[in-house]
């Protein structure tokens, strides 16, 4: 899947740049590549030992991709599906994401090629560490700001810290976002990215005048991203019909008791087992009777293989590159509102950046003011997005990105592109 992630997202960014004609607009800067290629890539060895001895040598990763505005920012996803192309297009894709919500940093991704899972809790904090000293002098507050990803959170972000703060002997809390309340962290970060899909979703469907009391919802992916926003759209009255995880995918027609779901998945129990529902394919929830999509697992879900049969009136992208390029223009061509990643997805990286902001003044925000300055930026880059789309009668995904990349286009030509 990954092998081609990258050269997916490149598709992305020159079709949706070569309307605002940056090489003419710039001349002799090579602009195009300046934001198409990464400032670093990093990639190691890791020899991780283990409970019983032995040794297990596996891959990590860190891409800073671009800071024309600010630091590097990214997530750390452990995965034995990560590999340099993927974890490139994630870096890319995140510069994007923090221009287009307008917030003051730049791309980074790292990530380990490793089944996470199958590891001992001890395993998995020599791992994170041993990840954190190998780039201890690569990340820090003003430079690269690690966060949580794929089977990664609070616990390895207070890993990293600690580790950090004993190699420099400094305890800066800026260095990683997505910490422990008790270390730093921000009230609201596990839920932001989550919530800001549904704030993303309320905006979309207002425009639709599709009412999310009694719409149907369909989620595919139910960790952290999926859950928060089906139980935010369930709790808005919208029936969420189908859900699925890695393990399976489960319907009800008439509706799913998402806080039992929740609940139940929680507990340890598998989803398809779940009391009042049914199983169905995981494949078959993409294209399942609903009004809005969420696709909230990895890349390229719908493809032009599956495309024509997404049913959706809208779909949200709460996963990074969850569309292939192929399938953008079938999708289109349906009259389907799709809410683009580097939209849709950034309220995880704004709460980060109100983290880092906290962290900085050693002054903290309660909840309630997390998630109005969550919604005022939200909504604030929704509307942005949805009117230079109603202006130039084009998608919101080229609106969006035509905004990111004349934001960091521009930093760039401004600071000299050296």
């Amino acid at each position: 899947m990954s092998q081609n992630v990258f050269e997916m997202a490149q598709r992305h960014f020159h079709r949706y740049a070569e309307p605002l004609d940056l090489p003419r607009r710039y001349p002799h800067m090579d602009i195009l590549s300046h934001l198409t290629t990464p400032d670093r890539s990093i990639a190691f060895r890791i020899t991780l030992q283990r409970d019983d001895g032995s040794l297990t040598v596996c891959r990590g990763y860190r891409v800073q991709f671009n800071d024309d505005r600010g630091p590097y920012k990214g997530g750390l996803r452990f995965h034995p599906m990560v590999d340099l192309a993927e974890t490139t297009a994630l870096a890319f894709w995140m510069y994007l994401k923090t221009a287009v919500v307008d917030i003051p940093f730049g791309g980074a991704k790292g990530g380990v090629s490793i089944d996470y899972a199958s590891l001992s809790l001890a395993e998995k904090e020599r791992l994170t560490k041993r990840f954190t000293l190998i780039l201890a002098n690569d990340i820090g507050p003003e430079k690269d700001i690690p966060a949580p990803d794929v089977n990664t959170g609070e616990r390895e972000m207070a890993w990293i810290l600690d580790e950090w703060r004993m190699m420099t002997g400094r305890y800066r809390r800026g260095v990683v976002t997505g910490k422990p309340v008790t270390m730093g962290g921000s009230q609201g970060r596990r839920e932001a990215t989550g919530r800001g899909v549904f704030y993303t979703i309320v905006e979309a469907a207002r425009d639709m005048k599709l009412p999310l009391a009694g719409a149907t919802a369909a989620v595919q992916g139910f960790g952290n991203v999926g859950s928060v926003s089906a139980r935010l759209l369930h709790e808005a009255g919208t029936r969420v019909v189908a859900v699925s995880n890695e393990f399976g995918a489960v319907t009800n027609p008439g509706g799913l008791d998402v806080p039992g779901l929740i609940a139940h998945v929680a507990a340890g129990n598998p989803l398809t087992e779940f009391p009042g529902s049914e199983p169905m394919g995981r494949d078959d929830l993409l294209t399942t009777e609903a009004d809005i999509l969420v696709p909230a697992a990895l890349e390229n879900a719908i493809t032009a293989a599956n495309a024509p049969q997404v049913k959706a009136r809208l779909v949200a992208e709460a996963a990074n590159g969850p569309i292939t390029p192929d399938a953008v223009d079938i999708i289109a061509d349906k009259g389907t509102r799709v809410i683009p990643d580097i939209l849709c997805n950034a309220g995880g990286v704004t709460v980060s950046y109100f983290e880092w902001v906290q962290n900085r003044q050693e002054l903290y925000w309660p909840i309630d003011e997390v998630n109005l300055r969550l919604r005022d930026v939200m909504v604030g880059a929704y509307r942005r997005v949805a009117e230079v789309a109603a202006r130039d009668k084009c998608t919101l995904r080229e609106a969006a990105y035509h905004i990111a990349i004349e934001r960091v286009a521009e930093a760039a030509a401004r600071r000299g592109v050296q």
